[in-house]
């Protein structure tokens, strides 16, 4: 079967639902600029995705370290088993005693739905169907049905926007409300006697809230990805079981964790390659750049355009008022109390010299304007 072409003409759901429907086995690679992502069948079953730009972040012994499931000193013993035997690192997590399939089972599943769930979002690209054998998971039988990763990820698509809109930053930190689980008068809460109807990974992501994790570190722990652990803590939030604690952002050495070297070392012979051209410019002195030498250009003074000022400044106001009801659970009687807060510069309270913008709270909500 010949299928290639663009995302313009085959939307990513028509295609691998064409896949599954005509059972194939081979891989598909659907490409955008220098990003690549393949997805392998077996009789129209998914059984395997790769994508070149998610990073080591997202490869499975990673994961299963930020889960703490296994150590770096586990990684890598299986890391140099897997040179050694070119298995699956699954398949040798199992065969060492340091997993279940059912642990190797849930990471595979979350990094198929999540990586294409990705495509989704891909405008513009090109796509090619190859027909060929597919080594897939020997000990460990996997297979997601096309249908069902479909349905589940069309869902994803259509109800992310609602959930973004309550959890909206990574850094977000949970907390159990204080006195839930208290008996009154020998009485248990309305919440005690929910949670006996929770599922089991309902019940898994409640444990995780403790007050201090972000939403990220929740993600990182339960393995169930992104969408679930998003879609479950606001179904607790709901529920009454957890509340917003505040944001935590990452310190400045996780950022730095967090950059990749590799890309960033490239920036860097780029720009040092750029230097050296200039100061060699700088020192010979071509003559096709004596016009500008012997111009002379006087300074101007640009500022910038009012509209760009203005929205810039409330962006810092709105952002400045949700840090405040996160911390204080309320938003201010006055714009002065975030200058005092130190959340923005008191110059950001005028919208130009000497006239300050007008704000006022009504019903637990806040009015801006200028």
């Amino acid at each position: 079967m010949a299928l290639q072409g663009t995302l313009k003409d085959f939307s990513i759901t028509e295609i691998i639902q064409l896949i599954g429907q005509q059972l194939k086995t081979g891989v598909l690679k659907i490409r955008r600029g220098k990003n690549l992502v393949e997805t392998s069948f077996v009789d129209g079953m998914i059984v395997h995705v790769y994508s070149n730009y998610r990073g080591e972040k997202d490869l499975i012994g990673e994961i299963l370290v930020k889960a703490q499931l296994i150590t770096d000193e586990q990684l890598e013993r299986v890391l140099k088993v897997q040179k050694e035997t070119l298995k699956y690192i699954g398949e040798i997590l199992v065969e060492l005693g340091l997993l279940t399939k059912e642990d190797i089972l849930k990471v595979i599943t979350t990094q198929i739905y999540e990586t294409i769930y990705d495509l989704f979002w891909w405008e513009d690209g090109t796509f090619n169907f190859d027909l060929k054998l597919v080594e897939s998971y020997k000990k460990i039988p996997f297979a997601l049905s096309t249908e069902q990763v479909l349905l589940n990820i069309l869902r994803m698509v259509d109800e992310w926007s609602e959930i973004e809109k309550k959890i909206f930053s990574p850094h977000l930190v949970f907390r159990k409300p204080p006195g839930i689980e208290e008996k009154s008068a020998g009485v248990l809460s309305p919440q005690s006697l929910m949670r006996e109807k929770l599922t089991s990974e309902q019940e898994l992501i409640l444990n995780l809230v403790e007050g201090t994790r972000t939403v990220q570190e929740i993600i990182d722990r339960c393995l169930l990805g992104k969408f679930n652990t998003s879609e479950i803590l606001l179904n607790l939030m709901e529920m009454g079981f957890i509340e917003v604690a505040g944001i935590r952002t990452p310190s400045l050495v996780k950022k730095v964790r967090m950059i990749n070297f590799r890309e960033a070392l490239a920036f860097v012979y780029y720009g040092a390659f750029l230097i050296l051209i200039f100061l060699l410019l700088i020192y010979f002195k071509p003559n096709f750049l004596r016009l500008f030498w012997d111009s002379k250009i006087e300074r101007v003074n640009i500022e910038a355009p009012a509209l760009f000022v203005h929205r810039a400044q409330l962006d810092r106001i709105k952002s400045a008022l949700e840090i405040f009801y996160l911390e204080r659970g309320a938003y201010p009687q006055k714009l002065e109390e975030l200058a005092t807060a130190r959340l923005i510069r008191k110059d950001d309270l005028f919208y130009r010299k000497g006239v300050s913008y007008q704000y006022e709270v009504k019903d637990g909500k806040y009015i801006l304007k200028h």
